[in-house]
């Protein structure tokens, strides 16, 4: 059971985004992937998730190349929280949860009670029963996003791909939402998150992959591949990994502030 990706090239308009990217995710892993902005973190998840089509390479998802998955099937299989905020109009926070069940239903079997179990506990999970009868237009970014990672908890995927989950969320529900994937995790969910901030990826997630320009440059344990030559030739600056004393949590230290205002 995995995530198997094997040559994978992707072009957009004319711009080569990913280049040979070789990558397998076993089922169960907890994974961040990094690297400087436009590295092609956010298009690598979208080629994953089979919105993007490369090309070059394959995806195999539980050893079936993901484009012969019918599409409930793989809905139950593989779901994406990506970084665009499609707001509905006129539908209720309750409703759009609720839309996360639809790979469980049909014709003949619309499971209403385990439908509403699966809805009631993303809601009390993501702390939005207060919004439930609010119109999704009306709340703040915040909300929000707690409300789209509600229904992707609603569709209860074996694999949760998330893309800067964290962004708009207040530090609260930055802590929340990091503590329930691990906990989903606990639960045999993998998940493979796209993280700017890097100290925070380090100290939550056990594996990193390291994206720059299309390449895959590093992928293993935080300890073992964030390194000061690495902090300086992916992220251009000037620092060092440290661990705090009483927590032994990461920490990354910077030496030098590239910018002057001297003129």
């Amino acid at each position: 059971m995995s995530i198997r990706i094997n040559d994978l090239h992707v072009q957009l308009a004319n711009n080569t985004i990913l280049k040979g990217i070789d990558l397998s995710i076993a089922a169960g892993e907890k994974v961040a992937i990094v690297g400087p902005n436009g590295c092609g973190k956010s298009t690598l998840l979208r080629t994953i998730a089979g919105i993007i089509k490369p090309i070059r390479g394959k995806i195999l998802i539980d050893d079936e190349v993901i484009h012969k998955y019918p599409r409930k099937s793989f809905a139950k299989k593989l779901g994406l929280l990506s970084q665009s905020d499609v707001i509905p109009t006129m539908t209720t926070v309750y409703d759009y949860v609720a839309s996360g069940r639809y790979p469980y239903r049909s014709y003949f079997n619309n499971s209403y009670f385990a439908d509403e179990s699966a809805i009631q506990r993303a809601i009390s999970l993501c702390e939005i029963k207060h919004l439930e009868s609010r119109l999704v237009e009306s709340l703040s970014g915040g909300e929000r996003k707690r409300v789209r990672i509600a229904t992707l908890l609603t569709q209860s995927p074996s694999y949760m791909l998330l893309d800067e989950p964290l962004n708009a969320l207040d530090l609260e529900h930055q802590y929340a939402l990091l503590s329930l994937l691990e906990a989903l995790n606990s639960k045999e969910h993998t998940i493979i998150v796209v993280l700017h901030n890097l100290e925070l990826a380090m100290r939550s997630f056990n594996r990193l992959v390291v994206i720059q320009e299309g390449n895959l440059i590093a992928d293993g344990q935080p300890d073992e591949i964030i390194t000061t030559e690495l902090l300086h030739s992916v992220f251009n600056i000037d620092a060092i990994v440290k661990r705090e004393a009483e927590s032994n949590q990461p920490l990354i230290i910077y030496r030098n502030c590239p910018i002057s205002l001297d003129r």
